[in-house]
């Protein structure tokens, strides 16, 4: 009998897990990392407790499912209460500055002022909104971040996840859990950085002014192009290009005059960004943190950097994390890039 009450109890009142799962569904593979915290000489610290990334058979919907389950299993988590994230044309990111005004006024403001921004009828949307600071230029603004998401993409995903045998907690922007996966260092980023990420079909670029962000852009141009590159050049197929990528070996300088053009056109989208933030802000992006798929390519930053004339640095939360001593350090130092939105999204409690 008192087994029969405290299973009811724990149906009603669910216990509190220490863990959080976040779950990065990209266009070519599903991300899953789970951290546990742990006590620490008395702090609590978040522990990289397990991971796993499943790359898509094909890009039917079957194959993703199908994609998912596996990696779930892989990463062996612990609750099925997982954190998400959307990214694409479907999702809308605008910045906004409005007169200050209380939380409870700005959000019967919002109502009417999201259908100024927002592209799509507002019927047909999720959106919600952050107040950030107070615009530089005039103490009378304050400025607000307003993010939308078309419906019909959150209740796709949230479907897929429930097939998967998941529970959404959070459903977030890929570019937010991005900068949500810096809280594991010291703020000590002061002034105006940018975070690229260089994912399979869109590179995101986002600003931020004292660790505030004041910018983002998605652009349809990632690393399936430099593959594309590849492809064309050594005349192979899509599967090899992507070995030889890994594993460049002798043709290492080869592949960097192929896939050059095509970093040549992601930064020129880049500049842009910049040109605008810098008309802005009236200061320079001093530093560029790079994280995604394409991260991986070995010497990739110092391309970049080349190209952009700005200090370029590799993102990996996965060195910051501490560790459980069943993982791979030397794996992860591989693919830790890949997992900085999966982390971002399990650092939201």
């Amino acid at each position: 009998m008192i087994n029969m009450v405290k299973k009811l109890l724990e149906k009603i009142f669910p216990k509190k897990t220490d863990v959080t799962v976040g779950v990065d569904i990209g266009s070519s593979s599903v991300k899953i990392v789970q951290l546990r915290t742990v006590s620490n000489g008395g702090e609590s610290k978040k522990e990289l407790a397990s991971f796993a990334i499943k790359p898509f058979k094909s890009q039917d919907r079957k194959d993703i499912l199908q994609g998912i389950k596996e990696a779930v299993e892989m990463a062996k988590i612990e609750t099925d209460m997982v954190n998400t994230s959307v990214s694409g044309q479907a999702v809308i990111v605008r910045y906004i500055q409005i007169p200050i005004m209380k939380k409870e006024e700005l959000a019967n403001a919002m109502s009417f002022q999201a259908t100024k921004y927002i592209p799509f009828n507002i019927e047909e949307v999720n959106y919600d909104f952050q107040i950030l600071d107070t615009a530089k230029e005039n103490d009378k603004l304050m400025r607000v971040l307003l993010v939308a998401a078309k419906k019909e993409v959150v209740d796709e995903r949230l479907e897929m996840l429930q097939e998967a045998g998941l529970k959404t907690n959070i459903i977030d922007v890929d570019s937010f859990s991005i900068i949500n996966s810096f809280q594991l260092v010291s703020q000590e980023n002061k002034g105006i950085i940018a975070v690229l990420d260089i994912g399979a079909d869109i590179t995101s670029t986002t600003i931020l002014c004292n660790n505030i962000p004041y910018f983002n852009r998605d652009v349809p141009l990632g690393g399936n192009d430099m593959t594309k590159a590849i492809v064309r050049e050594f005349e192979i197929s899509a599967p090899e290009a992507e070995e030889i990528k890994r594993n460049p070996q002798e043709k290492y300088g080869e592949l960097i005059n192929v896939i050059t053009p095509v970093l040549d056109s992601i930064c020129g989208e880049i500049h842009m960004s910049f040109n605008y933030c810098e008309s802005q802000l009236g200061s320079s992006v001093q530093k560029i943190y790079l994280t995604g798929g394409a991260a991986k390519f070995k010497g990739i930053d110092k391309v970049l950097s080349g190209i952009l004339n700005v200090e370029v640095q590799v993102w990996d939360p996965s060195q910051i994390l501490q560790v459980n001593q069943s993982l791979s350090k030397d794996h992860l130092k591989t693919v830790g890039p890949l997992l900085t939105v999966a982390v971002g999204l399990a650092l939201r409690d």
